[in-house]
């Protein structure tokens, strides 16, 4: 008991700090300036489990998690990447089981999203994200900018994506980095662009911002996108940034940069029996996620 208050306390004191405390379910009427449900590497393959990874059980989770999305009443859902493991005919049941979703459900590419035939990898982009990998869109005061993490990449298909991502990996190889892994991937120079002039206007609207992207790019590990340090610099210089959420990691994790939070949520394939996904509220001056399964609840402030 004595333990409980002194977390309790510590959270009630410092605001700033993630604290895995358990948030309440239901949803106060007018408390919540904007809600949406997270999920990430769902990686759904009728194929044989590899490891703690079983790929045919995701669709039983995922449905449970679109439930809950409804039930809640959130305002859309984000999909961080990796909605299969293999196998174009992986998508079919996967966006059909989808359609469930009583809201809109935003997709950001995966590496595991590539990991087709070649002849199929053009189609991926149409049915996940469109014409564009990337995009954003605001409301109520915040912007969302969902960024393609697997823009320079050995997987995607592009001959010229391929070219650039061996460069960089082999720079990165070269100096023993940890995320010298053909499994990542990097932000591309125009999509940069893009990105800070995203950045700017909404700095010139008074937005707060957050991102989403597949890989991670803080705390510095295995599953970082190539060109870290570049974005992280880019990013630091925008004081409405607020918080950045990934995938890629199946560990997931919490880390604080300056003043951005970066989550990383759970793998949603892990484990045969028990799932992982979140519902986030955003307040006047908090983020609460609230964690289902596997994935812890967090109070994160950006005031």
């Amino acid at each position: 008991m004595t333990r409980i208050f002194i977390l309790f306390l510590t959270c009630f004191i410092f605001t700033s700090v993630s604290c895995p405390m358990k948030i309440p379910d239901n949803k106060q009427p007018g408390n919540a300036i904007i809600s949406f449900g997270l999920i990430a590497d769902v990686q759904y393959c009728e194929c044989e489990s590899q490891g703690s990874r079983y790929f045919s059980n995701s669709l039983d989770k995922l449905r449970e998690a679109i439930f809950d999305f409804n039930t809640v009443n959130v305002d859309f859902v984000i999909n961080l990447g990796d909605i299969i493991e293999q196998d174009f005919r992986s998508f079919t049941p996967i966006m059909d089981l989808l359609e469930e979703s009583d809201k809109k459900v935003y997709h950001l590419l995966g590496n595991h999203d590539y990991y087709v035939r070649n002849k199929y990898k053009k189609k991926v982009n149409s049915i996940l994200t469109g014409e564009e990998s990337y995009y954003s869109f605001s409301t109520n005061g915040f912007r969302f900018i969902a960024l393609n993490s697997c823009d320079i990449s050995i997987y995607s298909g592009s001959l010229l994506s391929t070219l650039k991502a061996g460069i960089l990996l082999g720079k990165l190889q070269r100096q023993g980095r940890p995320n010298a892994f053909e499994w990542n991937g990097a932000i591309g120079k125009k999509q940069i662009e893009w990105f800070k002039s995203e950045l700017t206007k909404a700095r010139e609207m008074n937005e707060y911002v957050l991102i989403f992207s597949h890989h991670t790019i803080d705390p510095e590990g295995t599953h970082n996108i190539y060109n870290r340090e570049e974005i992280l610099n880019l990013v630091s210089d925008y004081d409405n940034v607020i918080a950045w959420f990934s995938g890629h990691n199946h560990s997931g994790g919490y880390s604080k940069y300056r003043n951005i939070h970066f989550v990383t949520l759970k793998g949603m394939v892990e484990t045969s029996d028990s799932s992982s996904w979140a519902v986030v509220e955003i307040n006047e001056d908090k983020i609460l996620i609230k964690g289902r399964g596997r994935e812890e609840s967090r109070i994160l402030s950006y005031r």
